[in-house]
């Protein structure tokens, strides 16, 4: 009964003082939170906000690849300064019933200095969902890296959730295609992780299409680092902070 009437009090309090636990950037809008730098060299990209999601308009030929193909869309932040930690997202790549052909959507490590780059997310009109990566001139396909994870275990014609987790060098990546659903992991590398050491690296979304690939629209809903406090205590002439503010 203690534990109980303890656990009640708690939740009271929390509600009494304004606590709410959000995301690192649920994208209300209207304009795109302080937090990313928006990287898109080539003006592939448009960005409004719908609905609590943000809306990408991609045009067709978006590519990123290896260096000196620098077409993507990109939405970056600073990583915390943490040896393990993940970074997660929900995005709807078939807007339109299915995802359009030659293009990839989904979080991403980046390294612009060495151009290494980890890119995860549903692939190439619902493929699949996999890992792409790149170090300089020496780019990885599915048959080579060897992570992903098949439709007909998450499919790609609704809502994705994404997450990749850092630990010490390793990248492990994973996906789900419903919120209360068990992550499935796609496997685990550790050839890119050595690229991404404090100060060097930005995570955050990618964006990209190649050949083949039409102008294209995809919801994104959230994006967080769970690892990173993003509470926020509003009551009225009390403390208000948000992580956005803090990076400030």
């Amino acid at each position: 009964m203690r534990r109980l009437f303890s656990a009640v009090l708690a939740t009271m309090l929390l509600s009494i003082s304004g606590v709410v636990y959000a995301n690192l950037d649920d994208f209300n809008g209207p304009d795109l939170s302080d937090i990313w730098t928006y990287r898109d060299p080539a003006n592939k990209g448009t960005v409004s906000f719908s609905g609590g999601k943000l809306i990408l308009d991609l045009k067709a030929g978006a590519d990123m690849y290896i260096r000196g193909v620098d077409g993507g869309v990109l939405f970056l932040t600073d990583p915390p300064d943490m040896d393990s930690f993940s970074v997660e997202m929900q995005v709807n790549v078939a807007v339109n019933g299915n995802q359009p052909p030659a293009c990839q959507v989904g979080p991403v490590f980046f390294n612009e200095g060495k151009w290494a780059y980890s890119a995860w997310g549903p692939y190439n009109a619902g493929q699949d969902i996999r890992l792409e990566d790149c170090i300089g001139a020496s780019y990885r396909w599915r048959d080579q890296a060897g992570i992903a994870v098949d439709v007909a275990d998450v499919a790609i014609d609704q809502d994705v959730w994404l997450k990749i987790v850092k630990n010490g060098n390793e990248l492990e990546f994973f996906t789900k295609g419903n919120d209360d659903e068990a992550w499935i992991s796609g496997g685990v590398d550790t050839l890119l992780g050595p690229n991404y050491t404090p100060g060097d690296y930005k995570v955050g979304i990618i964006a990209k299409s190649w050949g083949g690939s039409v102008n294209s629209t995809f919801e994104i809903e959230y994006f967080n680092i769970p690892e990173l406090d993003t509470t926020a205590v509003a009551p009225a002439g009390k403390l208000a902070t948000t992580w956005s503010a803090i990076r400030k």
